[in-house]
């Protein structure tokens, strides 16, 4: 597994010990990140399903100007720690020893983000409380995009749109942004280069 764009490509990670975890395979995260590479740099970005911290540590190195990861799991945690160690980006790294539920709880009107990442486990998915508090963490051209297993119904997250979905192999990718009953205004994605599986 490895880094596949930005000042530290190439660069290879750990994953976590276990069966728990599935990253997000390389063809997936370069067509995520090629999808969003005029918005990335200097983009705050919120990850809620840290895994390895792949998804981060490529927007980090694509440009963003800082993560935090969420990740209740210790070993997950462990890798992730590796990771940003190996490719010097921990000054740029928060790392959140908690669910994702607890985290939108405690970020509730103290950040918003012009990225928030979701990959979640697939059999679960996102929980209520996640698709209830994810737009009020959204800046207002910001975009939320959730990994799910193609196929089957994006989910619904309160006060957005679905702007688009993208097939991967056996992997979607679902892009939002804020909805037209939202009071802030939000940008288009109509600019979102088109890179189809």
């Amino acid at each position: 597994m490895r880094i596949v764009g930005g000042n530290a490509s190439g660069r290879r990670l750990v994953a976590p010990e276990g069966l728990d975890t599935r990253p997000t395979g390389e063809r997936v995260r370069e067509a995520l990140f090629n999808s969003l590479a005029s918005r990335i740099a200097g983009c705050a970005v919120l990850d809620l399903y840290g895994g390895s911290g792949a998804l981060s540590l490529e927007a980090l190195s694509w440009g963003a100007r800082r993560a935090i990861i969420v990740e209740p799991r210790a070993s997950a945690q462990k890798a992730i720690r590796a990771n940003a160690r190996a490719l010097a980006l921990e000054d740029w790294l928060e790392l959140w020893p908690m669910s994702a539920e607890t985290a939108v709880r405690r970020l509730a009107g103290q950040a918003r983000f012009g990225l928030i990442l979701c990959d979640p486990p697939w059999q679960a998915g996102l929980s209520q409380t996640v698709r209830d508090e994810l737009a009020g963490l959204l800046e207002a051209d910001g975009v939320i995009v959730v990994e799910h297993p193609f196929g089957s119904s994006p989910p619904a997250i309160a006060m957005t749109k679905c702007v688009r979905t993208r097939k991967y192999g056996r992997t979607g990718l679902t892009y939002y942004q804020e909805g037209a009953d939202s009071p802030r205004k939000s940008a288009s994605l109509g600019n979102l280069a088109d890179h189809r599986g």
